[in-house]
């Protein structure tokens, strides 16, 4: 059943022609340094830096700040001066570049309709652009008044992967708090939407440019349709994009932690912040790696379930941020645990004592939901995810 609707921004609910998009933006930063710095060609450290986007190392970081470095190495300039620039950049000569676009018909309406109909919706636009210049294009799509209303808005300040990466949208599931396959991504771009979205499993609809949202507005309009969305089958290369993406959202959440909410319990029955990366940590290595080890070592083994943990677990260290390096740690050697598995590795049964006959490859998917789970019960905890 759907639950979440990912919707793409430029050319699904804001036209923006591409071309004219690049040409424009690429002139109005290379005027904006020149005349900060008398730097030339400066748009050209911007494209280096986005493109090192993708393939970067497991670092961790945002968007925002691995291309802020990459823009001091570039430009030879410091960070200071440069982040000042670039306040001033998507302050003022950013607006500017409004006059490009228009706002897509019936996009409103879509949005409108949508959460209507009690879905979560997110707003899933490439993150290269800090939190500011995306807030301002959904405004110029004519959606201002819904941003308060929006699930999730992914920019370049709270998000570690960017378009094609399938993990860029398993991050983004796991801020919104849906599974892949109960989530709809609605966007234009084969690459940067469809076929990354269809990576993890997750349904999808593409905006032509001739039809735009007509479509999918009829679609909306039938009755039950969110139960009309059959899920994929599971396979395993969903996982590893999966793995990825629920650290990065969990490394997002924990970077809006205060000092005095580590320890918050939000109910006496609740787990603390820190408690819950206890438990994660804990589970990684006691529980779900070694049930792995069981079914590849064992013919069909016998799995059981082990009792839920109570509300007053234990806390396994006073620094927040060093549980989840070890969670991190742990998660890494799982990862390259399943590396390299085959087919009937993958497929190698077992008995679980919930959820019956299983096998390899539906234990793996049961650690990220797992990830999800208390994922989202971080985010309930902070005050920034639904119910």
């Amino acid at each position: 059943m759907i639950k979440g609707v990912l919707l793409d921004l430029d050319n699904t609910l804001l036209h923006n022609p591409d071309r004219q998009w690049v040409q424009t933006f690429r002139q109005g930063w290379d005027r904006h340094f020149a005349d900060c710095f008398g730097i030339s060609r400066a748009s050209d450290a911007l494209r280096s830096a986005i493109g090192s986007l993708n393939g970067k190392p497991e670092s961790y970081l945002t968007n925002a700040e691995l291309i802020l470095d990459k823009l001091v190495c570039e430009m030879s300039l410091s960070r200071e001066e440069i982040s000042a620039a670039l306040i001033s950049f998507y302050a003022g000569p950013y607006h500017c570049f409004r006059a490009n676009t228009s706002p897509m018909a019936r996009s409103v309406e879509l949005v409108e309709d949508l959460l209507n109909q009690g879905l979560l919706v997110a707003i899933a636009t490439n993150p290269l652009f800090p939190e500011a210049a995306t807030r301002a294009r959904i405004v110029w799509a004519g959606l201002g008044d819904f941003i308060g209303e929006f699930m999730f808005i992914t920019h370049s300040e709270n998000m570690h992967f960017a378009k094609p990466d399938p993990a860029y949208f398993a991050e983004v599931v796991a801020r919104v708090g849906v599974e892949p396959d109960e989530c709809l991504v609605i966007g234009d771009s084969l690459t940067n939407d469809i076929a990354p979205a269809r990576a993890l499993g997750m349904q999808t609809w593409r905006v032509q440019t001739k039809s735009g949202l007509k479509p999918i507005m009829e679609r909306l309009q039938r009755p039950n349709w969110q139960n009309e969305l059959m899920p994929d089958e599971l396979t395993a290369d969903m996982l590893k994009p999966q793995f990825r993406g629920n650290l990065a959202a969990l490394s997002g959440l924990l970077a809006e932690v205060k000092p005095h909410q580590w320890l918050q319990r939000p109910d006496p029955q609740e787990w603390s912040i820190l408690q819950i990366l206890c438990h994660l940590w804990r589970a990684e290595s006691d529980v779900h790696q070694q049930r792995l080890r069981t079914i590849l070592a064992e013919d069909n083994p016998f799995i059981p379930s082990l009792p839920p943990p109570g509300p007053d677990i234990p806390a396994c260290h006073d620094d927040g941020m060093q549980v989840f390096e070890r969670f991190r740690n742990q998660r890494m050697a799982t990862m390259t645990m399943l590396a390299g598995l085959t087919e009937e590795d993958w497929a190698r049964p077992a008995r679980h004592s919930i959820f019956g006959l299983t096998n390899l490859l539906e234990m793996a998917y049961f650690t990220a939901q797992h990830d999800r789970l208390h994922i989202t019960q971080l985010c309930q905890t902070l005050g920034k995810c639904a119910d």
